[in-house]
């Protein structure tokens, strides 16, 4: 159900408390329900995160209210595959409701809601899979949710969805090493070259080091849905029995870091060098290596200062990030849970075994974002919101299934500190669809719908910048130096990402590989950007 509105801003009130990170624990305001896997989404299209436990008698739902209160429904049915290791969210069926993958211990099931979202049918598959991380991506970009289902025994289980939440075990969507120890996977696009990449985090009980099963893979997207593993070429090829891995960018540098948890040698901090390579640096970042054996694996901007933290099973429970690439450590009550914001304050929260604890917030100031895509998948899982400000540049990707388990909220959240003017916000949808909002208000819910404000020619412009010749048969060369790697996209007069390369030593960009028409070029540069227009002949 393709939705025609355009961009909506949700207003609410905000309360803030004079604490760094504390939470308090306000289980008292939920249903008493048996639950595996947490899940911490939107089920009713209120815009307010619910929490949502699958046992197998039925489904409770904590509906999150406008008055900090919930109302606890309980749908009884029995489950045959009960989400005992992992569980993802989305919209399989573009019915406009919320529907899950379940990741059981010997099979995988879809629970799809109806047409109203009061009721669920679960689709179980009969192919054995000892299920551990359970996704939802449309990993062939054709405008729906597929899923992608790792398994510890065996070669993981993709899922190709026929456009209505029809999903069918289908080795050709993505191939990977037919090898045991998959115990997480996650979408992201570590190269930012505008397409989805997948990395895969490994274990394999009783494996020696060295031994290939333990080798954690990236499959690199080139673009037209081949996946190719290079993780080795990369510096991504950990070896040390890792159970999840979290991409976000740690520094603000417009590129996606890692964080992996291991439970043989020690952790890892793996810093993107922009190209899409990265390097160990967790011996300068004050997180304990040796803290090792953590099962679950998240991260968020828990404290809105701009700056994504770490959440994980570690004798440190989170770690908050200073905003130069080391971090304070904090135990806390509770080591695990799904990320969402339960009382609409824009801070924060996390539910886990029927525990709500509530972030008390403090005076920093923050934005969310609900994507609803239209070309795209429903959910905008896999776009990319880039908010640009005082700060420079934060980005988030909406993801359905990360860390070990849980499943998130797929709103996209960011803290901006004591800052109160956002300059301009930047989203790129899986179909390649930019649109560009400027000067949006900060503590506000923004829902944003797919083509609503299309890429415009004008932006941050680098003074005296131009590209020569125009028209251009294939080589476009800039006029001024001392821009040589400066990313570059090039769009097509649909607002589509047809091309995204960097600016080469020889100061040009290469554009043969394009057809003759009328094109925009985007160059980014630190915090600025300019827009050319340009014809290809």
């Amino acid at each position: 159900m393709k939705k025609g509105f355009l961009f909506t801003a949700l207003l609410f009130s905000s309360t803030f408390l004079f604490a760094q990170v504390s939470f308090t624990n306000q289980s008292s305001l939920l249903g008493n329900y048996t639950d595996y896997s947490e899940v911490a989404v939107d089920v009713n299209n209120d815009y307010l995160d619910d929490y949502v436990r699958i046992s197998q008698n039925g489904i409770g739902i904590d509906y999150q209210q406008g008055d900090h209160t919930f109302n606890s429904v309980w749908i009884p049915m029995p489950i045959q595959n009960v989400p005992d290791w992992s569980v993802a969210a989305g919209d399989l069926d573009d019915n406009g409701h919320i529907d899950f993958v379940l990741g059981h211990s010997s099979r995988v099931s879809f629970l799809l809601a109806n047409n109203d979202g009061t009721s669920y049918s679960e689709i179980t598959h009969p192919e054995y899979i000892f299920s551990q991380r359970s996704t939802i991506a449309d990993i062939d970009n054709d405008g729906d949710l597929d899923s992608f289902v790792c398994h510890d025994v065996d070669l993981s289980h993709p899922y190709r969805n026929d456009g209505n939440g029809n999903m069918t075990l289908d080795q050709t969507l993505i191939q990977t090493v037919n090898a045991p120890g998959n115990y997480a996977a996650v979408w992201v696009d570590y190269d930012n070259d505008g397409d989805q990449d997948m990395y895969l985090t490994k274990c394999r009980s009783g494996a020696s080091p060295g031994d290939p099963f333990r080798d954690n893979a990236m499959y690199t997207n080139d673009g037209f849905g081949v996946f190719t593993e290079n993780a080795g070429s990369i510096g991504m090829k950990d070896n040390a029995q890792s159970w999840s891995t979290v991409f976000e960018d740690f520094d603000n540098d417009g590129d996606f870091d890692a964080f992996i948890v291991n439970h043989d040698f020690q952790n890892r901090f793996m810093l993107n060098d922009g190209t899409g390579n990265f390097t160990d640096i967790i011996g300068t970042t004050q997180i304990n290596p040796d803290d090792l054996g953590a099962w679950e694996n998240q991260a968020a901007d828990f404290d809105n200062n701009g700056f994504v933290d770490i959440f994980s099973e570690m004798s440190n429970e989170i770690y908050l990030n200073n905003g130069d690439l080391t971090f304070t450590g904090m135990s806390l009550d509770f080591d695990e849970g799904a990320i969402g914001d339960f009382n609409n304050d824009g801070f924060l929260d996390v539910v886990n075994d029927g525990n709500l604890f509530i972030n008390n917030g403090n005076a920093n100031n923050w934005v969310k974002f609900t994507l609803e895509g239209v070309e795209s998948n429903p959910n905008g899982i896999g776009a990319r919101i880039q908010i640009m400000g005082n700060w420079g540049t934060q980005m988030r990707e909406v993801r359905s299934g990360e860390g070990f388990s849980h499943m998130n909220s797929l709103v996209a959240h960011f803290g901006i500190g004591s800052e109160t003017e956002i300059d301009q916000v930047v989203v790129t949808w899986p179909s390649g669809t930019v649109d560009i909002f400027d000067t949006l208000d900060p503590n506000i819910h923004h829902v944003i719908v797919e083509g609503s404000s299309p890429l415009a020619t004008t932006d941050f412009n680098i003074e005296n910048l131009s590209f020569y010749p125009n028209p251009s048969t294939g080589i476009l060369t800039l006029s001024e130096k001392g821009f040589e790697n400066a990313q570059v996209r090039i769009i097509d007069v649909n607002g589509k990402i047809v091309l995204t390369t960097y600016i080469s030593s020889e100061n040009s960009v290469n554009i043969t590989s394009i057809p003759s028409g009328i094109y925009f070029l985007q160059l980014t540069q630190d915090t600025k950007r300019s827009t050319f227009k340009f014809i290809k002949e």
